[in-house]
């Protein structure tokens, strides 16, 4: 089995692959469900953002979130405001272990900051135009100085009016690629 992975078939698969989307249903139901998130800090994460959503009866916002709530998760987890309507995103936060995974700072930077971004931002815009979170494993981190690092990441829309897509809560955790990549 190659480390860091479930199977062999998610060793394989290439970049970019491995999207688990939300269909596009408005506000209501988002599609991804919680078991679909294998990592336990971002499972956590999207029960955490899925009961908010599901107590306020709309987006959440960040005031709606509190970081006692999330205290474990915290180091993996960035805020990054929408930009143009999502043509672009700057990080507002970025946790510890996403800084120490990725090689660089990502608050105070937008994605096109960043080399090999485009996929990101295109993606985040989707999430941006239909509300509805994404969720990708076995993603390449090839616009970061640590480019042997593999990563999952769970975007989750915040509204501050519960219904336009003001900022994303990104859930992110990095592991090392096997060594015969």
């Amino acid at each position: 089995m190659v480390p860091g992975f479930k199977n062999i078939k998610d060793a394989l698969r290439p970049s970019g692959e491995g999207l688990i989307p939300a269909p596009a249903k408005g506000h209501g139901d988002t599609g991804l469900k919680s078991a679909s998130v294998e990592h336990p800090v971002l499972e956590a994460l999207f029960r955490f953002w899925s009961t908010k959503k599901g107590t306020l009866g709309k987006l959440p916002s960040r005031r709606d979130i509190s970081p006692a709530e999330i205290k474990k998760q915290l180091p993996y987890v960035a805020i990054a405001d929408v930009i143009n309507g999502g043509k672009d995103f700057s990080f507002r936060l970025c946790g510890t272990m996403i800084t120490e995974g990725a090689g660089v700072e990502l608050t105070g930077k937008n994605w096109s900051d960043f080399d090999n971004t485009a996929h990101i931002i295109a993606r985040t815009h989707k999430l941006v135009k239909t509300a509805a979170p994404y969720y990708l494993t076995n993603q390449r981190a090839t616009w970061a100085p640590k480019d042997f690092q593999h990563y999952s990441v769970l975007a989750l829309p915040l509204s501050s009016d519960g219904e336009t897509v003001d900022m994303v809560l990104y859930g992110i955790v990095y592991q090392p690629m096997a060594h015969s990549e």
